[in-house]
């Protein structure tokens, strides 16, 4: 069995064979070289950074088993709007019917690839110091921004697999959060898990230091693909970490701060979001893109013209009954022939080679509105009709729980096949019931409901590090 520990392949450093990730910025990326002793390396070691959240295991999903897929399709296809379909190989069933255990391959690849890219910026932001001077210094800054932010989203996203909760100050456990790069001695490091709190403190301080690293060295030049993170995509990480805290004026704040630099576009805007025309400039809607290169798939098991996954009945016929841009064809397709006859929905945002979206104007602006919703803020309804009305959805007059079910059901709608369902139901109920189950229902699958007192929750840590590092503690259940 592949070994997929976090102290010698991923904290050795290597890093792997990558393409440009965006032709503007000329230099080579550091493919191999641990020790970094030019600051043409530093900027190729950054490159090698941004290129690990382009693989399998993050956020392509190719149409075949084998890769994790993990902030891509894979929170869609575990939750309740995606059924497996009659034509799914069952390739993700194991993660759909959440029935894995510690030696699953996805939860390992799930585990691993967040901290091979951890390990590429610590290499990073361990030798940018003596950069941070003279003629090299503002673009070091802006390096050094970067480095952190990118650090700190893949610690969250490890956090929303791994941990069991997502409460602020939880003193349950999460993951290690590593800042240490040697790959003379990967062994020595051998991390416990921290606590969830832990981890959102240091994640936080490390979102605090980027702003101020932009501050003085600014944003990245050659952006306007959205490739890489600017300080706007750092007041969007905010906002989503803030929200699953429970940090709500927090999160109301970042948002705004993020809104105010790139707001909504209309009907149009959105479903070009989605178009490959429009990857060379796409609109404001698109804070930070993670680039196809001609290769990535982010869609493939959930999305496009054959997708082993269908949108569930139910939210297909509310996304019809809507209208506007949500069933735009670009966004979603009605009434797909399928196996026997059964006509599907199926999402096409992704439906084949394209850039994946990691924030959008319109979450930042579902969160400002679920926020203010849960500190009773009335312009909570505000928001939510500036959204509808962008879509060219009916605006509503919501009030109390009626508004907070509004908001968390056009969240639905809106980031459908997007990579969030899965942590919004883990964040809110911790209750899946697929309301169609069975080849009868036209589904593959015959376990389709799952409690809030499901092991499967959070992941477990893969088997493979627990026997190497004594010092990580399993998940219950496991």
């Amino acid at each position: 069995m592949k070994r997929t520990l976090i102290y010698t392949a991923v904290l050795a450093g290597s890093l792997f064979a990558m393409a440009s990730c965006n032709k503007q910025l000329e230099t080579t990326p550091q493919t191999e070289l641990t020790e970094l002793k030019t600051f043409e390396d530093v900027q190729s070691a950054l490159l090698g950074s941004y290129e690990g959240f382009k693989s399998t295991r993050y956020y392509n999903n190719p149409a075949a088993s084998g890769s994790a897929s993990a902030w891509s399709a894979l929170p869609d296809l575990m939750g309740d709007d995606m059924i497996e379909a009659l034509e799914s190989l069952g390739n993700w069933r194991v993660m759909s019917e959440m029935a894995f255990n510690a030696d699953n391959i996805a939860v390992q690849l799930a585990f691993s690839q967040p901290y091979e890219i951890i390990s590429r910026v610590n290499n990073v932001l361990q030798a940018l110091p003596e950069y941070e001077t003279g003629d090299t210094e503002a673009e070091a800054k802006t390096i050094r921004a970067q480095a952190l932010a990118i650090r700190a989203h893949a610690h969250f996203d490890l956090l929303r697999y791994f941990a069991t909760e997502y409460d602020r100050n939880s003193t349950a456990l999460a993951v290690p959060y590593v800042t240490s790069f040697d790959p003379l001695n990967p062994l020595t490091i051998l991390p416990s898990r921290n606590t969830v709190k832990e981890v959102y403190d240091r994640v936080f301080e490390d979102l605090a230091d980027a702003l101020v690293a932009f501050d003085e060295g600014g944003d990245p030049a050659n952006n306007t693909a959205r490739y890489y993170i600017d300080k706007t995509v750092v007041y969007a990480m905010r906002a989503r970490i803030n929200l699953y805290a429970k940090n709500w004026q927090a999160a109301i704040d970042d948002a705004t701060l993020a809104l105010n630099d790139r707001g909504l576009t209309n009907e149009e805007g959105y479903v070009a979001v989605f178009s490959t025309d429009t990857e060379a400039a796409p609109s404001s809607e698109v804070y930070w893109a993670i680039p196809s290169d001609n290769a990535i798939t982010p869609g493939g098991a959930i999305s496009g013209g054959n997708p082993s996954y269908r949108v569930a009945t139910p939210l297909s016929d509310l996304i019809e009954d809507l209208g506007g841009a949500y069933d735009e064809p670009g966004v979603i397709l009605f009434n797909q022939d399928g196996i026997g006859g059964f006509q599907r929905t199926i999402v096409d945002k992704y439906p084949g080679v394209n850039s994946f979206k990691v924030f959008r104007a319109g979450e930042m602006m579902l969160i400002r509105a679920e926020a203010k919703q849960r500190l009773d803020d009335a312009t909570a309804l505000n928001d939510l009709n500036e959204l509808r009305a962008a879509r060219g959805v009916d605006e509503g007059t919501e009030t109390g729980d009626d508004l907070l079910d509004a908001i968390l059901l056009l969240r639905r709608v809106e980031l459908l096949g997007e990579g969030h369902r899965w942590f919004d139901l883990k964040r809110t109920t911790r209750i899946i019931n697929r309301s169609e189950c069975g080849v009868a229902d036209g589904s593959s699958s015959n376990n389709c409901s799952f409690g809030a007192d499901s092991r499967s929750w959070a992941f477990p840590i893969p088997f493979n590090d627990i026997r190497v590092n004594t010092n990580l503690v399993q998940n219950p259940g496991y």
